[in-house]
Parts: structure tokens; C-alpha cells; sequence
């Protein structure tokens, strides 16, 4: 089992980096105006997706596992919000140009080829459309087997650095700006509810398999967080 899907099975509700209370603070900073189409890309089991329909948004959200999906609609569905819940790829989004005023993604594009979803998300988002991102951030000067460790505990294609984030979006024909970046380490300090066993079901913690997979997140982060960093990435079209 991967990191993921551990994170399926256990229902982790907001694994990215600092959690939903760094969505909160991103959220109450960008020009989302209610009634606006939300694209949620990577939506896990859909907290954040929830939160934006709460605040007015009309929100679809997509995730490629099936499992994601299911847990997101019965929560909608007990909590009698609205959200369009889609399985599908971001490197494959299956909407025409310009269907959406925003498309979020938290902790989703170190998983997939970057350039390819980029470009996608930049296909479907209107003019005058934005885009917000928050994703780990690689050190420039990584230690040995930082990124190798990276692929193999979290499945994760490439983890940039800041500034190639940058590159990425510019490559993409995008306009990035950094709306906060630093520290894995002093997020945590700051928000201290974003470990994902902090949000998670506690009887997953008797899946042998999932226990496997959160035990070699916790290895990493031992043996690296103190690298890590984080970006939160503002980009208009």
C-alpha cells in the first residue's frame, strides 16, 4: 500500500501541508467571490472542497481514487452541501476551456508530471481566473537520498525547489506569486493540527498496512523534515 492510498483508508481529512487551518488563512486572502466555479484538483476526501461550498463556491471536486471520492460524496451528502465529486486525473481534466474561475490544489503536483497538469489547469480556467497551490518545496542542496526517499515513502514524481516552482508556472504561461513559503518545521509550530494522524480515523491505526505506510512517513520526516519546506503559490492566468 502507498502513501495514498493509507491516506484513503484511514480517511485522512487534510494530509497537506499545514493542514486545513493553512487552507483557511490561504482562503481568506484570495479574490474568491461567491457563486464563483471552484475546480478542487486532488481532493482527498474532500475537507477543503466542503469548506468551499460552505463559503459560497460551486465546487467540483476531483480525486483519482475512487475510494476519495465515495468518502467525499457521503460526507456531502450528510451534511446536505453541494459538490460535484468527479473521479478523474488532473493530468487528464475531463472539462472544456475556460469551466472554472478557480482551480485549488493542495499537495497534489509533486505526484504528477507538473508541466502536463499545469497546463491543464491553465486550459480550464477562465480569463481573469486564478489558481492556488500548496505544495511541499525541496531544499536546494538536499541531503543523500532526499528525493529518492521522497519517491519511494510518498510515490512523489518531483518535489521542486522554490525556485523552480516559479519556472514551472512561468513555463506554463502563468503569473505566480509566493503567498507564504518557509519551514515544515515552523508551520508546525504555527499550526500545530497539521500532522495527518491529527485527522485521521484512530481504528485505521489497526490496519497493519496503513500503520506501514504512516510509520515510513514518520521515518522520513525524522530523517528529513528538517529540510522540508512548504509553498503556498498565488497564480493568475
Amino acid at each position: 500500500m502507498d502513501y495514498l492510498d493509507a491516506l484513503s483508508r484511514a480517511d485522512v481529512t487534510a494530509a497537506h501541508p499545514g493542514g486545513i487551518d493553512l487552507t483557511v488563512w490561504w482562503l481568506n486572502r484570495v479574490p474568491l467571490q461567491p457563486g464563483a466555479a471552484v475546480l478542487d484538483v486532488g481532493c482527498g476526501t474532500g475537507a477543503t472542497a466542503l469548506l468551499l461550498a460552505e463559503r459560497g463556491a460551486r465546487v467540483t471536486a476531483l480525486d483519482v481514487r475512487q475510494e476519495m471520492i465515495e468518502r467525499l460524496r457521503r460526507k456531502a451528502e450528510r451534511r446536505a452541501i453541494p459538490v460535484n465529486a468527479v473521479v478523474g486525473s488532473a493530468e487528464h481534466l475531463p472539462w472544456p476551456a475556460a469551466s472554472f474561475d478557480a482551480v485549488i490544489g493542495e499537495s497534489i503536483l509533486v505526484f504528477m508530471d507538473i508541466p502536463i497538469a499545469l497546463q491543464e489547469t491553465r486550459r480550464v480556467l477562465r480569463r481573469g481566473g486564478f489558481a492556488v497551490f500548496v505544495e511541499m518545496v525541496a531544499p536546494p542542496d538536499p541531503p543523500v537520498g532526499w528525493h529518492e526517499e521522497a519517491s519511494r515513502v510518498y510515490g512523489a514524481r518531483e518535489v521542486p525547489t522554490l525556485e523552480r516552482w516559479l519556472q514551472h508556472f512561468h513555463a506554463a504561461g502563468m503569473r505566480p506569486s509566493v503567498l507564504r513559503a518557509g519551514s515544515i518545521w515552523d508551520l508546525a509550530q504555527q499550526l500545530p493540527a497539521q500532522s495527518p494522524s491529527a485527522c485521521m480515523d484512530p481504528a485505521a491505526f489497526m490496519d497493519a498496512e496503513v500503520a506501514q505506510a504512516l510509520a515510513e512517513h514518520l521515518a522520513w520526516m525524522t530523517r528529513f523534515g528538517d529540510t522540508l519546506g512548504y509553498g503556498v503559490f498565488y497564480v493568475e492566468v
